[in-house]
């Protein structure tokens, strides 16, 4: 059977219950956008954790009587230790204009004074660092008690980032299957439903020396079509959530964590809307199977 009457066959299948097949796939987009959602947020989550994970930052906090000559010859022996990229001292004032520059609120906060912003050395370690080089250098400025007052190399709070990204993918899995679970369980009801509406039909078809992959064909098809069209609608309505909302999630995104949001890649996309056609596909079949005798 050529594919081209089999898509029809299905087509005119469809348009036959409309409103049958309407409200599955109306139920169905509803499922797949909660699993889009959980997708998006998760791979934005992702690609904030590799961002950030690859920059080795490491920022020392200065104390509010450290001397300059301590903080020179301290950022001079930063620089001098091996895996460390880059040390750039951040004065009260320019960490207070940044952080002015980059708020959202910057004119409620104009007032804030200088002293609210303590200085520190920002250093930046290369892409070879390994976390027990970053902890050993932090070890060592700790002992610098004459002009550091704090440490900090983010990595506990990068570890909390892993271990939210580790749940959020074991989530986005099991809402996946739960997805699939009803992708499966709507589209096997709702084709026999239209079975025993076109059971006239198929007994006509089968008088006339139909065989069974013809009278199959596009049964199966339209449970494909049912997943498909479910799964592209989810992803067309997040789509223009996200173009509408994209503006103003950057605007929060970019002061606070340097990043941009963005959609889905095109590989989950394809992904997505492949698992719904196959799902879809599958449960027809076995609809057919079990309750249509051909």
């Amino acid at each position: 059977m050529e594919f081209s009457s089999l898509l029809r066959r299905a087509r005119r299948g469809l348009r036959e219950d409309a409103k049958l097949y309407g409200v599955a796939v109306s139920s169905l987009t509803v499922a797949f956008l909660c699993l889009s959602t959980l997708l998006l947020a998760v791979v934005n989550l992702g690609s904030f954790a590799e961002r950030w994970g690859r920059t080795h930052r490491m920022s020392v906090y200065l104390r509010d009587d450290a001397q300059g000559a301590d903080v020179d010859r301290l950022r001079l022996v930063l620089s001098a230790l091996p895996g460390v990229a880059r040390v750039e001292h951040l004065s009260a004032a320019a960490a207070r204009e940044s952080f002015l520059r980059e708020s959202l609120n910057a004119g409620e906060l104009t007032g804030l004074p200088t002293d609210v912003f303590p200085a520190s050395l920002e250093v930046e370690f290369t892409s070879v660092a390994t976390d027990a080089r970053i902890q050993e250098v932090a070890e060592q400025v700790s002992a610098f008690k004459a002009a550091v007052a704090d440490v900090d190399t983010y990595r506990s709070w990068f570890e909390r980032l892993s271990s939210l990204l580790t749940t959020g993918r074991a989530a986005a899995l099991v809402v996946g299957l739960l997805v699939l679970i009803c992708v499966f369980a709507v589209v096997s009801n709702t084709i026999r439903l239209a079975l025993a509406g076109r059971r006239d039909e198929i007994e006509i078809l089968k008088m006339c020396g139909a065989t069974d992959g013809f009278v199959r064909g596009p049964f199966v098809m339209e449970g494909a079509l049912q997943g498909f069209l479910s799964a592209l609608a989810s992803l067309v309505l997040l789509l223009a959530a996200f173009l509408l909302l994209r503006g103003q999630i950057n605007a929060t995104l970019m002061p606070m964590l340097g990043m941009r949001l963005s959609f889905l890649s095109p590989l989950i996309v394809l992904s997505v809307l492949v698992s719904g056609a196959a799902t879809g596909a599958l449960g027809s079949a076995l609809s057919i199977r079990r309750y249509m005798s051909v």
